[in-house]
C-alpha cells in the first residue's frame, strides 16, 4: 500500500512533470470555480437579465476584437525552438495590441453614439468607450499567458486566475449593491479584473527578460518570424474568429430578435455552463498543449494514446454533472437563483449535453496546431458556425426562442462531435467504435436522469 503511494505522489513532487502542472492548474482552476459559484447566486439577484445582456453584447466586440489586434500569433508562441525567435514574435503581438487599441480609440471617437444605437447598449453611456482600455489589458493578459506558459510556469498562471477573478467579482458585487444593479457594475468588474491580471502577470519571473526584449528589437526579425508563422493570421485567425462568432451567434441574433432580456437569461446560463468546462480546460489545456507538442516533436507514435486516454477521462467525467443539468436545469435554476431565472435554466437544459463534448475537445482542441494542420482548423470552426446558424436561423423564422436554443444546442453538439472525430481519424484512432462507445455512454445516462425525473414527478403527483 505504501509503494502504491508513492508511486503516485512522486510524479506530483518532480519538477516540471505534466502530472505536477495538472495538478497546480487543477487547483487553482477549482479556486476559481469555487468563487463563481459561490458568488453567481449573489449577483443574479443584483443585476437583472437586461444587465446581463448588454454587458454580453459588450464582452462579446471585446473577445472578437481581442484576436483580430494580435493576428492570434500568441497561439504560435509555443512554436520557436530558439529564444531569440520567440523574442521576436512578443514584440510582434505587443506592437499589434498597441497598435489596434489606438485604432479602436479612433473609430469610437468618430462614431462611437452610431455603434452604441446599433448594438443597443446606450445604457453603457461613456463607459463603452473604455473598450480601447479593456482590449489593451485583454491582449496583453494573453501574451503574458502564453509567455509562461511556454516558461511552464503553470503556478504563476494559476495564483493570477484565483486574485483576478476575487477582484473582479467583488467589485462587481459592491458596485450593484451600491447602485442598484446598473450594467455599469459588471462592465467595471471586467475592467479590474484585467487590470489586477496585468499588474500581477508584470510583476512574474518575465519581468527580468523585458529588458533584453526592448534591447533585441530589430524590424527585420520581427517581419521575418511574422512571415515565418504567417498559417496563423491565414488560417487560426479567421477560424478562431469565427469560432469566437458561432459561439456569440445567440447573442446578437436574440438581441434583435427578442431583446435583451432572454439574451441575458441565455448569456447568464452560459456563463454557468462554462464555469465547470473552464475548471477543467483552464487546468488540463495548457499543460497538455505544451506536452503534446513535445511529444510529438520527440516520440510522434505516443500522442494518439495520451490523446485518447484524456478524451476518454473528460467523457467520463462530464457525463453526470452536464447529465444533471441537462435534466434538472430549470429546477435547480429557479431553486439557487430565483424564479426570475428559471427560463434561464431550460435555456441550459438545452445546451448541457453539448457541454460533454466541448469538455471532451479539450483533449483534441491543440492537436491540428501540433500537427501543423491549421488549414483544418479554419475549415472545422466554417462547419460549426453553418450548423449553429442554420439551428438558430430555423428558431428565429418561426419566431421560437425555445426552438432557437434547442436547435443551437443539437447542432453545436453534433459539430464538436465530428470535428474531434476527425482529429482522432488523423491520429490514426479507430474512429467508429470511439463513436458507437461515446453515444452509448452519453444516451444511457441521460434516459436514467430523465427517467428519474418521470418517476419523481409521477409519485408527487
Amino acid at each position: 500500500m505504501k509503494q502504491r503511494i508513492q508511486q503516485l505522489v512522486q510524479p506530483l513532487l518532480r519538477k516540471g512533470s505534466f502530472a505536477q502542472n495538472f495538478a497546480v492548474t487543477l487547483s487553482g482552476s477549482a479556486a476559481v470555480t469555487a468563487i463563481g459559484f459561490l458568488l453567481t447566486p449573489v449577483m443574479s439577484r443584483i443585476y437583472p437579465p437586461e444587465a446581463y445582456g448588454q454587458f454580453a453584447v459588450f464582452n462579446s466586440l471585446a473577445s472578437n476584437l481581442s484576436m483580430v489586434a494580435t493576428l492570434t500569433y500568441t497561439a504560435a508562441f509555443l512554436q520557436p525552438k530558439t529564444q531569440e525567435k520567440f523574442f521576436s514574435l512578443v514584440q510582434l503581438t505587443v506592437l499589434l495590441a498597441f497598435g489596434t487599441s489606438l485604432l479602436l480609440m479612433g473609430g469610437l471617437w468618430a462614431g462611437g453614439p452610431t455603434i452604441l444605437h446599433y448594438l443597443k447598449v446606450e445604457a453603457l453611456g461613456n463607459w463603452f468607450y473604455t473598450l480601447p482600455i479593456i482590449l489593451l489589458l485583454f491582449n496583453l493578459n494573453n501574451i503574458m499567458n502564453g509567455w509562461y506558459m511556454r516558461e511552464k510556469q503553470f503556478v504563476k498562471r494559476t495564483s493570477v486566475d484565483v486574485i483576478t477573478t476575487l477582484v473582479g467579482r467583488g467589485f462587481t458585487i459592491s458596485y450593484g449593491l451600491w447602485a442598484g444593479g446598473q450594467v455599469v457594475g459588471l462592465l467595471l468588474g471586467e475592467f479590474f479584473n484585467r487590470l489586477t491580471s496585468t499588474v500581477s502577470l508584470v510583476s512574474g519571473s518575465i519581468r527580468h527578460s523585458f529588458g533584453t526584449l526592448g534591447r533585441t528589437f530589430s524590424w527585420r526579425e520581427v517581419k521575418a518570424v511574422a512571415l515565418e508563422y504567417r498559417e496563423f493570421p491565414l488560417y487560426f485567425l479567421p477560424a478562431s474568429f469565427i469560432n469566437v462568432l458561432s459561439t456569440q451567434l445567440p447573442i446578437f441574433a436574440l438581441t434583435t430578435g427578442f431583446g435583451a432580456g432572454p439574451v441575458g437569461l441565455y448569456s447568464f446560463s452560459v456563463g454557468l455552463l462554462e464555469i465547470p468546462v473552464n475548471l477543467i480546460g483552464n487546468a488540463i489545456l495548457p499543460v497538455f498543449w505544451q506536452k503534446a507538442t513535445e511529444t510529438y516533436n520527440t516520440e510522434p507514435e505516443r500522442l494518439p494514446g495520451i490523446t485518447l486516454s484524456l478524451f476518454n477521462k473528460m467523457l467520463y467525467l462530464g457525463l453526470l454533472p452536464f447529465g444533471v443539468i441537462t435534466v434538472y436545469g430549470d429546477i435547480l435554476f429557479k431553486f439557487v437563483f430565483g424564479a426570475r431565472w428559471e427560463m434561464a435554466g431550460v435555456y441550459t437544459g438545452y445546451l448541457g449535453y453539448y457541454y460533454v463534448f466541448k469538455l471532451m475537445s479539450q483533449a483534441t482542441a491543440p492537436i491540428y496546431t501540433v500537427m501543423s494542420k491549421q488549414r483544418y482548423i479554419l475549415l472545422s470552426n466554417v462547419f460549426l458556425l453553418t450548423l449553429r446558424a442554420v439551428g438558430l436561423g430555423i428558431g428565429l423564422y418561426f419566431h421560437d426562442l425555445n426552438l432557437a436554443l434547442m436547435l443551437f444546442g443539437l447542432c453545436s453538439l453534433l459539430a464538436t462531435f465530428l470535428i474531434d472525430l476527425h482529429i482522432l481519424h488523423l491520429l490514426r484512432l479507430p474512429i467508429f467504435r470511439i463513436a458507437l462507445r461515446t453515444i452509448a455512454l452519453v444516451g444511457a445516462t441521460l434516459l436514467v436522469l430523465k427517467g428519474i425525473r418521470l418517476g419523481a414527478e409521477w409519485l408527487l403527483v
